[in-house]
């Protein structure tokens, strides 16, 4: 019976000490906050400088101009790539030499399959809009008026 109570008291010794340390530590003092900023002086106007300057990009607009619309500073331009004529691979024909004042050649039909750039089979007005030739004979090559240009309504016009 000796050796247990001497067992509980080796025990018991380091708990004691345990729960008196954890008591120490939960009475010691919280450390002191730091000191305030001292106070702004708002009664004189901060020096003068130059504004602000705005570097946020503007907006960009996205959406395509009208067909027809001039892609400069508003100018008429000598030089419209649509008016280029072309040949059956949409090629841009060699310039000819030709008289001063003579009419600049007319445009050539381009091939079906790069007017047709949604792949459905048909021109739509819409569509020819892109191309000079095709713009000016549309109404000429819808045979059946349903406002689409078939392959077939496209050969017939062309001749190819």
């Amino acid at each position: 019976m000796n050796i247990r109570i001497t067992c509980y008291r080796a025990l018991a010794l380091p708990a004691a000490l345990l729960a008196g340390l954890a008591v120490a530590q939960a009475q010691t003092n919280p450390a002191p906050a730091p000191p305030a900023a001292p106070p702004v002086n708002t009664s004189t106007p901060p020096p003068a400088t130059t504004p602000p300057v705005d570097t946020r990009t503007p907006p960009v607009d996205t959406t395509a101009p009208p067909i027809g619309t001039p892609m400069n500073d508003g100018r008429p331009s000598t030089n419209r790539q649509q008016d280029v004529p072309r040949d059956a691979d949409g090629n841009p024909l060699p310039a000819t030499t030709s008289a001063p004042g003579a009419p600049p050649a007319a445009p050539q039909p381009l091939d079906f399959g790069m007017l047709d750039t949604d792949k459905a089979g048909a021109i739509k007005l819409e569509q020819a809009r892109n191309d000079p030739w095709l713009r000016q004979h549309f109404a000429d090559c819808d045979i059946n008026h349903n406002e689409e240009v078939t392959q077939s309504e496209y050969q017939k016009c062309t001749g190819r």
